[in-house]
């Protein structure tokens, strides 16, 4: 079996707003191990996006 890009690697990510959930998204997508660390107080203000805008893709209305 082929190995992957990124198999084996392990991602730590401390992100916030769209462009950084992307990226870790890609990443995962090639097979690193994602952990996101994410301070429940002061959550991403993204993440419930999807919903506010009817579960259209929000990273549509960003760009």
């Amino acid at each position: 079996m082929k190995q992957l890009p990124l198999s084996g690697v392990i991602i730590v990510s401390t992100e916030h707003v769209i462009a950084a959930p992307f990226c870790t998204r890609q990443l995962a997508d090639y097979f690193s191990r994602v952990t996101i660390i994410e301070c429940q107080e002061n959550r991403d203000f993204s993440c419930n996006y999807d919903e506010r805008i009817k579960n259209d893709l929000c990273i549509f209305f960003f760009i």
